[in-house]
């Protein structure tokens, strides 16, 4: 298997050694994988245009062997960075995202404003997960279903995650780790 380039992208009030992040990196790093999870500036009181800017100079790589996780707001964040690409990426993991207003979420408004071009994105990106928990109840799951649906996107729903985070219990997260380990591992 050709060498694999991740990028994590964080959420909302979250860091690079935030929830599942640092174990998923070091298990693909293991597997021989580049891992780079950048610190988005201001995570809590987040700026689109300071983390749009951040990722472009932040992110080197975008190509067939280039995987991306978002979590959260890290994932309409990584889809507003992903619009302006054009060279085809590996894959998306998307994990209790979202694409729409949240209205009990005001502050995260600017993130969703611009729409986005959802067939560029599948053009973009052969393959597509997101993942959702029915009992999340900060991103609800109908949310990260619709985006799967507009992103034509393969659809993991938990019983139960809550909104994957390291209150959740979620230090580690082996089912995002077997999913991307199955779509690296197939054929650019």
């Amino acid at each position: 298997m050709q060498a694999k380039t991740i990028y994590i992208i964080h959420g909302y009030q979250a860091s690079p050694q935030s929830h599942w992040f640092p174990w998923l990196k070091q298990a693909l790093e293991q597997e021989g994988a580049t891992v780079h999870v950048p610190e988005l500036p201001g995570p809590n009181s987040p700026k689109v245009q300071g983390w749009l800017e951040h990722l472009q100079v932040n992110i080197q790589q975008h190509d067939k062997h280039t995987f991306f996780v978002g979590h959260s707001l890290g994932c309409i964040t990584l889809l507003q960075h992903l619009m302006s690409q054009t060279t085809p990426i590996g894959g998306m993991v998307l994990v209790s995202g979202f694409a729409e207003h949240l209205s009990f979420l005001p502050e995260v408004d600017p993130f969703t404003a611009s729409p986005l071009d959802f067939e560029h994105l599948i053009k973009l990106s052969r393959h597509r997960v997101v993942v959702a928990a029915k009992d999340d109840n900060i991103v609800p799951y109908p949310y990260s279903l619709r985006l799967s649906d507009r992103l034509g996107a393969e659809w993991e729903l938990f019983e139960e995650g809550g909104h994957f985070m390291e209150q959740d219990g979620f230090t580690e997260f082996p089912a995002i780790y077997d999913v991307l380990m199955r779509i690296m591992s197939e054929p650019a």
